[in-house]
C-alpha cells in the first residue's frame, strides 16, 4: 500500500487523466516516496451511467449541480430543500430544465450515499498516511463527503486538499469551515506539497511549507481534541494574509514529467471505456504573457499567478515523447490559457519533425495570420480553442482583449476552413458596452453561419481574481454577491460564501439589462448553432484563373458566383481585411486601368450580397478556401 494516496472525485472528466495530481504523485517518485492515485470519478459513472454523469458534469458547472448532489449527503437538511434548488433551475433555465431534469439530478442524488460507502469500502484507510483530495471540476463536496467518513474512522489519517477551488481565500476558507481537512494548498504545490509530504512521514514538520494552510503539528498522534479543534478555532486563528505564499514554478523544465499510471489502468479496467476517446494532458506554460501586462478583465484564470512561464520546445518534445511512448495515446491537450508565440518558430517545426503524429489541443489568442494558422494544423493541431467573445472591437477594447472584431473573424474564418474542431464562446453584457453594438452583431452573424459556431452563448460573469472582482465599482457594477447556487450548496453566511466562492453576480449602476438589448444577437447566434455543418460559403480558385464561389447560407443571394480578371484577384486578396485606402492602392498598382469607382461599387455589391464583410473600416472576403 502506497504511503500517500491521491483521488480524483467526481466530476472530473472520464476522457483524461487529472494533470495536477499526476504531477504531484511524479514529485513524490523523484523522491522516493510511494504514491497512488485513486480515479473514483470512473466509480460513479460506472453506478449512474456515463451519459447521465457526463450529462452532470458538462451541463451544471456553472450552477453548481454537481456540487449540489453531494452537498444533499453532506449537510443534510441544513441546506435549503431540493425543491427549492430545482424551482430556481427551472426560473434561470427554463428551456433547458424541466420535470425530467429535476428527476434526473436527484436520481443522481439518491446514489451518493452508496457510492461514498464504496469509495470507503475500496481501501484499507488505517494503511495509508496522508489521502490528497483534488478539489477542481465540481469535486469539492464530493471530496468533502468522503474526507469525513475517512476521518470518521481514522482520525490519524491526514487529509489534504488543493486544487482550482482552493486558490488562495477559497483554499483559506474551506480549512476554516470543514475540520475533516488537514492541510489545504492555496497556490502551486509542485514544491511544497512533496515537502510537506516528506516532513509528515518522517516526523520532522516543523513549519509548514510556504502556501500551505493548516496547524503543524496536525499530522502527529494526538489526543482527539486535538484532531477535533472546532471550526471556531480555527476561523479565530487569522487572515490568508498570515499565510506565506507558495513558492512560483520558475523552471517549468525542471518539473517532472506527469504519472499517468493510475489513470491508463483505471480506464482499461473500466466497462465504460468503449465509450470514451482518451486524451492526455501535457503542460506547455503557465500563466498568461498577454495577462501580466492587460488583464482581460472578465478572465479570473490563473488566480493571483497571471506570470508567464513556459517550458523549452526540447523539453516538451521530449515530454511528449515519453508520454505517446508509454501510454500509446497520440491526442494531446496542453493546459496552457495561451500559446507562446514563441513556439510558431521554435517548437512547431520540431513537433512536426518529430515523427510523433499527435493531434493536439492548444488555447490562442486570436491575433494570428494565415500562415500561422497553416503551421499549426501541418504540426497537427486537431483542435483550437479561441478567445473571440466578440466581434466589436469597441467591446473588446472594453475588456482589454487585445484583438480587433477583424482579428477574430478573420481568424475564426482561417480555422474554419480546416477539418479540426474550432470552439470559442460568444458573451455578452460587459460593462460599459453600448447596446446598439448589439443590432449590427445582429445583422453581421447570419453572415458568418458557415463558419464555426460558438460553443456556448453566455452573459459574462463576475469570477474571482477578474479585474471585473477586484474593482466592481470601477467598472459600475454594484451588488457583487456569491452566484445564487451557493446558497444551495453551503448552509453558511454571506461572509462565508464570499470567501469560497469563485463566481459571483452583480448588477449594473444604471440598472441596464443585457439580455433585452442582446436578444436578437443571442436568437441570431443560436440559429447559427442550430445550422452548425448545414450549410456552407466556399471558394474554389480554379486554374483557368475562374473563382468559384459556393454559397448554401440562409443569406445567399444567388447559390454561385463566377469571379475572374481583377475582381478575382481582389476577393482573394480580402482573405486578409484591407482598408479601402489600401485597396485603392493595390488595385491603382496591379490594375491601373480600373477606375476607383467601379472598385467601390464592386465593394458595396459584395457587401449587399453577404460575400464580404466590413468591419473596423476594413474589408473582408468571407468565403472559405477550399483546400482539397
Amino acid at each position: 500500500m502506497a504511503a500517500v494516496l491521491l483521488l480524483n472525485m467526481p466530476f472530473a472528466n472520464l476522457r483524461w487523466p487529472n494533470l495536477g495530481p499526476s504531477l504531484l504523485k511524479a514529485g513524490l517518485l523523484r523522491r522516493g516516496i510511494r504514491c497512488s492515485i485513486a480515479y473514483f470519478n470512473f466509480d460513479f459513472a460506472e453506478q449512474i451511467g456515463v451519459e447521465r454523469y457526463q450529462w452532470v458534469a458538462d451541463n451544471f458547472a456553472f450552477v453548481l449541480g454537481g456540487e449540489w448532489v453531494f452537498a444533499q449527503h453532506y449537510f443534510g437538511d441544513r441546506i435549503p430543500p431540493p425543491e427549492d434548488y430545482l424551482a430556481a433551475l427551472r426560473q434561470r433555465r427554463p428551456h433547458e430544465f424541466g420535470q425530467e431534469e429535476a428527476s434526473e439530478l436527484l436520481a443522481v442524488a439518491r446514489e451518493v450515499p452508496s457510492f461514498i460507502r464504496k469509495c470507503f469500502q475500496a481501501f484499507d484507510w488505517s494503511q495509508i498516511r496522508i489521502v490528497g483530495f483534488a478539489a477542481s471540476f465540481q469535486q469539492t463536496m464530493a471530496s468533502l463527503c468522503l474526507a469525513r467518513m475517512i476521518k470518521g474512522h481514522h482520525p490519524q489519517t491526514i487529509t489534504v486538499f488543493g486544487g482550482a477551488a482552493c486558490e488562495a481565500e477559497m483554499g483559506y476558507a474551506l480549512w476554516q469551515c470543514f475540520p475533516e481537512i488537514d492541510y489545504v494548498f492555496v497556490g502551486e504545490a509542485d514544491y511544497s506539497f512533496p515537502a510537506l509530504v516528506q516532513g509528515i512521514l518522517e516526523g520532522s514538520l516543523a513549519e509548514l511549507p510556504p502556501g500551505v494552510v493548516g496547524w503543524p503539528d496536525a499530522y502527529r498522534a494526538v489526543p482527539d481534541e486535538r484532531q477535533e479543534r472546532p471550526r471556531q478555532e480555527r476561523r479565530e486563528l487569522g487572515t490568508l494574509g498570515d499565510v506565506p505564499g507558495s513558492a512560483e514554478i520558475l523552471d517549468l523544465d525542471d518539473l517532472p514529467y506527469p504519472d499517468f499510471d493510475d489513470y491508463l489502468q483505471r480506464l482499461q479496467q473500466s466497462p465504460v471505456r468503449h465509450e470514451l476517446e482518451p486524451f492526455l494532458f501535457f503542460e506547455g506554460s503557465r500563466g498568461c504573457w498577454w495577462g501580466e501586462k492587460h488583464h482581460c478583465k472578465f478572465c479570473g484564470l490563473n488566480g493571483s499567478r497571471l506570470t508567464f512561464r513556459s517550458k523549452s520546445p526540447h523539453r516538451i518534445i521530449a515530454e511528449l515523447q515519453h508520454l505517446t511512448s508509454r501510454y500509446g495515446i497520440r491526442n494531446v491537450c496542453a493546459a496552457d490559457n495561451i500559446f507562446d508565440f514563441r513556439y510558431f518558430d521554435r517548437l512547431l517545426p520540431a513537433l512536426q519533425d518529430s515523427g510523433l503524429q499527435l493531434r493536439f489541443v492548444y488555447e490562442f489568442k486570436c491575433n494570428l495570420r494565415r500562415h500561422q494558422v497553416e503551421a499549426l494544423v501541418r504540426a497537427g493541431l486537431g483542435a483550437a480553442q479561441l478567445g473571440i467573445e466578440t466581434f466589436c472591437t469597441r467591446i473588446l477594447r472594453l475588456a482589454n482583449k487585445g484583438a480587433t472584431g477583424l482579428q477574430n473573424l478573420q481568424t475564426l474564418k482561417w480555422f474554419s476552413e480546416h477539418p479540426i474542431e474550432v470552439e470559442w464562446n460568444l458573451l455578452y453584457g460587459f460593462p460599459g458596452e453600448a447596446p446598439e453594438d448589439y443590432a449590427w452583431l445582429a445583422k453581421l452573424i447570419p453572415q458568418l453561419v458557415h463558419l464555426a459556431a460558438p460553443l456556448a452563448i453566455g452573459r459574462v460573469r463576475l469570477d474571482r481574481f477578474s479585474p471585473y472582482f477586484q474593482d466592481p465599482e470601477a467598472h459600475s457594477l454594484v451588488n457583487a454577491r456569491p452566484l445564487w447556487a451557493f446558497r444551495f450548496v453551503f448552509p453558511f453566511s454571506e461572509e462565508i460564501l464570499r470567501q469560497l466562492a469563485y463566481h459571483f453576480e452583480f448588477d449594473f449602476a444604471d440598472g441596464r439589462d443585457p439580455e433585452k438589448y442582446a436578444r436578437t444577437t443571442i436568437e441570431a447566434a443560436r440559429k447559427w448553432q442550430e445550422l452548425r455543418g448545414q450549410v456552407t460559403f466556399r471558394a474554389f480558385d480554379r486554374e483557368d484563373g475562374v473563382l468559384i464561389l459556393t454559397d448554401t447560407r440562409p443569406c445567399a443571394s444567388q447559390f454561385q458566383h463566377r469571379l475572374t480578371g481583377w475582381p478575382r484577384q481582389l476577393y482573394l486578396w480580402c482573405d486578409q481585411g484591407q482598408t479601402l485606402a489600401n485597396i485603392l492602392r493595390y488595385m491603382d498598382e496591379h490594375f491601373p486601368s480600373v477606375d476607383a469607382s467601379s472598385v467601390q461599387a464592386t465593394l458595396a455589391r459584395w457587401i449587399e450580397e453577404s460575400l464580404v464583410a466590413y468591419l473596423d473600416d476594413r474589408y473582408l472576403s468571407l468565403a472559405l478556401r477550399s483546400h482539397g
